[in-house]
């Protein structure tokens, strides 16, 4: 009897840590962006700076021919996807499957007036992104 006792127990404990882990991986899973995002300020610069991202997230900038986008990021851990687009047409820039120590600095020359928008997808991430619009004419980013 006492034996049967201590097999009910002992399969109760195990039953709530299982429950416990599962809930606490659930809710890590379920972490979609811990970070900062700033791009209403400023029409002309998308910045993202994430402890954890775990979602898409986009930004469309109105871009004049001849306009430079510098464009920056870096990943610290998880990995993520980057795409500059125009409207529907091909991608202007693509990193896929970027992941931890992986980075980019440079710019890019907008080949057409119209929409650009700049997405990154990413599954437990850690990192930041920057791409802003310098004005030819002004050389103001």
């Amino acid at each position: 009897m006492l034996n049967r006792k201590k097999e009910i127990l002992i399969a109760i404990i195990a039953i709530i840590m299982m429950i416990i882990i599962g809930q606490s991986y659930i809710i890590h899973n379920q972490a979609r962006f811990d970070g900062d995002r700033v791009c209403s300020k400023n029409p002309n610069r998308f910045y993202l700076n994430f402890n954890l991202m775990n979602k898409d997230d986009s930004e469309t900038m109105a871009l004049n021919e001849g306009e430079t986008l510098h464009v920056s990021w870096q990943i610290d851990g998880g990995k993520a996807d980057i795409v500059i687009t125009m409207a529907d047409e091909i991608s202007i820039y693509r990193a896929d499957k970027c992941v931890k120590g992986e980075n980019a600095d440079f710019e890019l020359t907008v080949p057409k007036t119209g929409e650009y928008t700049t997405t990154i997808s990413a599954s437990h991430a850690k990192g930041w992104l920057e791409v802003k619009a310098e004005n030819s004419e002004s050389g103001i980013f």
